[in-house]
């Protein structure tokens, strides 16, 4: 009867083990996915505070560009299907823009009165530097997708996670070549 007794006392605190190990890490990765969805709006703060200083630009630029209305028409249909594109589709929207937007800068400093305006060259730097906070900002996002994948692919982890509903993140993909 003892032992009976004693092997039941070490199962229940086993089981009870376990369950506070899952309990614990599922709590983590719902901590996890919120940072997730704190780190994406981030991302689309700063997209949004780029497409919200291009038509500045554009202005800008176009009284000096006048041949060039091509250029100023494929930012604006980039900048549309951008702000409309859902979040799994905007990493891809937001490269068609950034790869356009370099564009323009390239046409636009190749003309020399516009790239002597104050008034260009602080817009071009606003706009650079969003660019670097964009690409940090998406980085940290992945590399946080990566490791709370990671952790739902584990064994524990993906019970844990089935358990509380959790799904893998999809992380924003990028064609080759166009991250600048």
């Amino acid at each position: 009867m003892g032992l009976i007794l004693l092997i039941a006392v070490f199962v229940f605190f086993g089981v009870a083990l376990i369950l506070l190990v899952l309990v614990g890490l599922r709590n983590t990765l719902v901590r996890e996915r919120n940072e997730l969805g704190k780190a994406w709006t981030n991302v689309d703060q700063l997209l949004k505070q780029r497409r919200d200083e291009l038509p500045r630009l554009i202005g800008t630029c176009r009284s000096y560009l006048t041949a060039e209305t091509g250029i100023f028409d494929y930012i604006a249909a980039s900048r549309a299907a951008e702000q409309k594109a859902s979040p799994a589709e905007k990493a891809r929207a937001a490269s068609e823009l950034t790869q356009a937007l370099h564009r323009l800068f390239a046409i636009a400093d190749r003309n020399r009165e516009l790239s002597l305006d104050t008034s260009y060259r602080q817009l071009k730097k606003q706009l650079l530097i969003l660019e670097e906070r964009i690409n940090a900002e998406m980085e940290r996002f992945r590399e946080q997708a990566k490791a709370y994948n990671a952790r739902l692919g584990g064994l524990a982890g993906g019970i844990a996670g089935r358990a509380a509903g959790l799904r893998p993140q999809q992380t924003p993909t990028v064609p080759p070549n166009s991250q600048n």
